[in-house]
């Protein structure tokens, strides 16, 4: 069950959520319901409360020695940044508490905290230091503004009159009219921060509330023991409906491990089956259909619920047991499984790096002789002559309405495409880049460096690369023969996601060319391809493709499949 962009590459867990407030609890807070006003401030560092927000950030300067405003003008902080960074302190001090008796904390860079989206979620709820501090910094520029301009005398402070409504005041001097301007621009700064931070709560509870903390709490609430890894997006993804809707609609996919299952009974009957990453439960129920004596379904995220509620309403409950977790951390009732299944692959077959958890999965419970379904899959490569490939992403660029933006051409050129290639834009032999036997290879070998030789069966202009995989299940677990190609024997089943075969929610993977290369039929193009997990997130891919035309200039351009 790897993780799958929708159609417009949303996060899974941008989506709405399957659940609402009344679902989980009907007295939790919605981000909807926080009132500031009656909300007490606590300490960034320790627990201590105050009335006021403006006095925990006076605690935390004299007390901790950590001056909000001065921070925040030292690192040049906006408005999101401050929100990441009061965000990033909690976090600290809930992994270290030893942070509660600091009293010199200091941010020298701003790197812990910036451009990371998840420190937008507030970790306290209806956090008032969240909504506080930039009225903080509104004062204090009235304050230092005032203080410049004029410092009145005791007996002057006792002569200012009460405050009046201005509303009605018409200015007759220079002064009251420059301070009529400086009140109304105050009121309007203070409207606008009052909006961003309304932007702010919506957004949050779009992107988190609504789609994370809602299934942890229903999560929660049904089992104490589930861990609260609100951080942790990739199984957080699978906890929604879409996901998975749009897995089990893709036939090809789907109905290849059925047909295995269903078409190999004598090999099911009897034995114990593990299922890596079960998401709804219809790998596992299949298996028990085909006469498997177990089936233990392990997945580590909130869908296992559904799949529970699945897996019993059609009777199946006796013979499978669903647990909650990673394959690399939880412990099944049984010594070892006869197989294993796993719909583990993602984007040119290894983007989200599921297939690491499939192998510790294997290396720990598969029986000697057991089988992995698939049992062999490979990785393809060829030529394509699709001009429209490079003029959307690319060439846009260079009239945008009548503009051009170059700047934009180059994380573009660096980004695979994951779209649908056309069969008749193909204008090459196919190569292989890499098999991966299933029951041999090992999570180190996942990254490899492959040399490659593609000839041109025509005339044309090659403007991109193509990627894609094949997937076969075999009865014993054995590899497929090189030459065996789509063929397969009795109690074999096949999964094409070129694009000459069906079409399948993993589409193909296009690299394209810097420079198009003009190239006769029979002329080679040659290369080095090399594919590792992403230095930053290893469930992303990074590549680089080396290659010449028949000896030419060598080339060289890197490439990042990224969510």
């Amino acid at each position: 069950m790897a993780h799958r962009l929708a159609p417009t590459a949303t996060p899974a867990w941008a989506s709405s959520s399957q659940y609402t407030p009344s679902e989980v609890d009907p007295q939790d807070e919605t981000w909807d319901d926080w009132d500031y006003d009656d909300a007490e401030s606590q300490c960034l560092f320790c627990t201590k409360t105050f009335a006021l927000p403006e006095e925990a950030f006076s605690h935390c300067a004299e007390t901790h020695g950590f001056d909000f405003l001065g921070v925040k003008r030292s690192l040049g902080l906006e408005f999101y940044d401050c929100i990441r960074m009061i965000n990033y302190i909690r976090k600290e001090v809930q992994m270290r508490p030893e942070l509660a008796s600091v009293t010199d904390y200091t941010l020298h860079n701003k790197q812990a905290f910036a451009d990371k989206d998840e420190l937008l979620q507030p970790v306290l709820e209806s956090d008032s230091l969240l909504h506080a501090f930039e009225e903080l910094e509104i004062a204090d520029e009235e304050f230092e503004s005032n203080v410049a301009a004029r410092v009145p005398t005791p007996e002057q402070q006792q002569q200012q009159p009460h405050q009046v409504d201005v509303s009605h005041v018409e200015p007759t001097t220079m002064l009251e009219q420059q301070l009529l301007q400086l009140l109304k621009a105050t009121k309007d700064e203070v409207q606008n921060l009052e909006g961003q931070f309304t932007e702010y709560k919506a957004m949050v509870k779009k992107t988190f509330y609504d789609n994370v903390a809602d299934d942890v709490r229903s999560e929660v609430s049904v089992n104490p023991t589930t861990p609260a890894d609100e951080g942790n997006y990739y199984f957080h993804g699978y906890a929604q409906n879409d996901i998975h809707e749009q897995m089990l609609k893709d036939k090809a996919r789907t109905e290849a491990y059925r047909d295995f299952m269903y078409d190999n009974k004598d090999v099911f009957k009897d034995k114990i089956v593990l299922d890596v990453g079960c998401g709804t439960g219809i790998l596992s129920m299949f298996a028990a259909k085909a006469g498997a004596k177990q089936v233990f379904s392990v997945d580590n995220s909130a869908i296992i619920e559904k799949a529970k509620l699945n897996v019993k309403e059609n009777g199946l409950d006796h013979i499978i047991t669903l647990i909650r977790g990673k394959v690399e951390e939880i412990q099944l009732p049984v010594p070892q499984v006869d197989i294993i299944i796993s719909e583990w692959m993602g984007y040119f077959l290894l983007f989200e790096a599921m297939l690491d958890s499939v192998l510790v999965a294997r290396d720990r419970w598969l029986a000697p002789n057991g089988i992995m379904g698939p049992s062999h899959t490979r990785i393809l490569m060829a030529a394509l002559d699709d001009e429209s490939l490079k003029d959307d992403r690319v060439n846009f660029w260079d009239d945008v309405y009548g503009f051009k933006m170059s700047a934009m051409k180059e994380p573009v050129l660096n980004e695979c495409i994951v779209d649908f290639i056309k069969s008749s834009s193909v204008a090459s032999t196919v190569v292989t880049l890499k098999d991966l036997y299933l029951q041999t290879i090992t999570i180190k070998q996942l990254d490899f460096v492959s040399r490659f030789e593609i000839e041109v069966t025509r005339d044309t202009t090659i403007y991109a690369l193509g990627g894609w995989f094949d997937t076969w299940f075999t009865r014993d677990g054995h590899p497929i023969p090189l030459d065996q190609e789509a063929q397969t024997k009795d109690g074999e089943t096949f999964l094409g996601t070129g694009p000459f075969s069906e079409d399948t929610h993993w589409k193909q993977t296009i690299f394209i060319l810097q420079e198009p290369i003009p190239m006769k039929r029979g002329d080679k193009l040659s290369g080095v391809f090399t594919c590792h997990k992403g230095l930053e997130n290893p469930r992303e891919l990074e590549c680089e493709i080396e290659y010449t035309v028949d000896g030419s200039v060598t080339r060289v351009q890197n490439f990042f499949l990224h969510s």
